[in-house]
């Protein structure tokens, strides 16, 4: 995909999920200019979704799979429009799919995700068995962050389950690197010198534009941002804008809950109105 309809893509989303309805139109015509690509097509996905037409959605998303057969993120999209429209079956399916395309691909950054909405929909099937396979892969604090905010734990109830009680300090498995480093690296400190404290605070003008007094994503949040401002959608640009949540939260200008070095396992909103 070019830059060029990368951004256009970014700014199609952007205004879709502000509920603009332009980003909708823009999204239909898009697809109508582009009709083999499948960056396109899950974006005409999305706008389908955010409207609630569901048979719209899934049938944009199959085109997407089409054009790209290994679209790992597609198969976990239109997965969870089959979990969410009571197809578990096909829910369960897609999810194994990508869990296939994780392995094939060596790309883990779904894995998760993908066994938590599998084991759902296995327990709506009443297939506790497996569904307790998927969870046994999942550490004991995880958390997914989709239509309701569910913890392993969770899961576990509805199966008959419980988590194992906690073991001693000592015996504890090493804490797993964050996403992002404690510390900001060489490429970091470099672009925050040249966005200089004028640029660093339109970034976290940028961030609180997005915020609410609901817990929202913290990588929804930065991706919002991003896409608001116009700034690259890089990893470096990603870092930048997680550290920013970081100071923000440290000055008490947001609320944050989870670890923000790992915005995918991260919520944040607007303080309380005193």
């Amino acid at each position: 995909m070019s830059e060029d309809l990368d951004r256009i893509i970014r700014n199609i989303r952007y205004r879709i999920r502000k509920k603009d309805p332009s980003g909708f139109e823009d999204a239909v015509r898009l697809a109508e200019q582009y009709p083999e690509d499948a960056d396109v097509w899950d974006t005409v996905s999305y706008a389908y979704d955010k409207r609630d037409d569901h048979a719209a959605a899934m049938a944009a998303m199959t085109r997407a799979i089409e054009l790209d057969p290994k679209g790992l993120s597609l198969f976990y999209k239109r997965g969870e429009y089959a979990l969410r429209t009571g197809d578990h079956e096909s829910a369960v399916a897609d999810f194994s799919r990508g869990l296939v395309l994780s392995d094939e691909l060596n790309k883990n950054y779904l894995r998760d995700e993908l066994h938590f909405r599998r084991a759902e929909a296995f327990i709506q099937l009443g297939k506790k068995a497996e569904a307790l396979a998927d969870l046994s892969q999942l550490r004991d604090d995880y958390v997914n962050f989709g239509p309701k905010i569910r913890t392993k734990a969770d899961l576990l109830v509805m199966c008959g389950e419980s988590l194992p009680p906690p073991k001693e300090q000592e015996d504890e498995p090493p804490v797993s690197s964050p996403a992002i480093a404690d510390a900001p690296d060489e490429e970091e400190v470099a672009l925050a010198e040249q966005l200089g404290e004028a640029g660093i605070a339109a970034v976290d003008a940028a961030l609180l534009e997005q915020l609410s007094h609901r817990y929202l994503k913290a990588a929804r949040i930065i991706g919002d941002a991003i896409d608001f401002g116009s700034y690259p959608a890089d990893s470096l640009h990603v870092r930048l804008f997680a550290r920013r949540l970081i100071a923000l939260a440290e000055a008490g200008a947001i609320v944050a809950r989870g670890n923000l070095l790992n915005p995918r396992r991260s919520v944040v909103r607007l303080p309380d109105s005193p």
